[in-house]
């Protein structure tokens, strides 16, 4: 999350939309006031029964906002003034292909030895484990209305980010390139690795954003024929390596 005082802007950071990246982008330009809130990495992290990522999650006002802080913490711990009037921004990713990413980002930090995305979200246990369902629409949204000005489609971003940076004010060139590379490099489209059942279990967790955004699930058959037809129908963006904006 960054509160950006110099552009006057706050960049609500959703979770697998490419933020690592774009936080990256985006530190370079701001001013000594600038507020950056970045993951934190210390060493005694691992000694502690709970992460304070955790406790930041749970209580922020307790422990300070977490990089994926919602809106409404954000309001609460900046100001209605500043909130209110500052260019807020979020990007959002179609939820079925996030919930993939999502997974298979795990599946690599936890080191599985055989990952199946659709026995783990499947399983009841899994799920009460592991930290399976995201919360990027509160990240952006407040009484389940958007707050955010702008909410940049990850699916977009090579198309998006220019125009962004102008409507911030930004001027400078900058990098912008993946950050957190998946499970076992490039996978095959997202709704290969789904049933009827998963799908619908993704369909019911996220149902705000994908009525809010328009998203929908695209199988594999409709990508092949998107793609025949000369459509990028990827869904992995293609974010360029430098971006220059006028």
């Amino acid at each position: 999350m960054i509160v950006s005082h110099k552009y006057k802007f706050i960049f609500l950071r959703t979770e697998k939309t490419a933020s690592t990246s774009l936080t990256k982008a985006l530190v370079d330009q701001i001013g000594d006031r600038d507020e950056v809130i970045t993951s934190f990495k210390g060493n005694w992290v691992k000694y502690m029964p709970i992460h304070p990522g955790g406790l930041k999650r749970a209580f922020p006002r307790q422990f300070g906002l977490h990089f994926h802080a919602h809106a409404k913490d954000v309001r609460t711990a900046i100001g209605h003034k500043i909130f209110d009037s500052y260019y807020k921004f979020a990007v959002e990713r179609n939820p079925w292909d996030r919930q993939v990413s999502l997974y298979f980002h795990r599946a690599l930090r936890e080191n599985y030895k055989n990952p199946d995305f659709d026995r783990d979200m499947s399983s009841p246990i899994h799920r009460a484990l592991y930290y399976t369902k995201l919360h990027n629409w509160d990240i952006y949204s407040i009484d389940n209305n958007i707050v955010a000005d702008r909410v940049l489609r990850y699916e977009n971003l090579a198309k998006e980010i220019p125009d962004l940076f102008r409507t911030l004010g930004i001027d400078h060139n900058t990098q912008l390139s993946h950050a957190n590379p998946g499970f076992g490099g490039k996978r095959p489209h997202y709704s290969t690795y789904y049933t009827d059942k998963t799908r619908e279990l993704v369909a019911k967790w996220y149902r705000r954003e994908i009525d809010a955004l328009g998203f929908s699930f695209e199988d594999q058959s409709a990508t092949n024929h998107n793609k025949a037809a000369g459509t990028n129908a990827r869904s992995d963006p293609q974010i360029p390596e430098k971006l220059t904006t006028p």
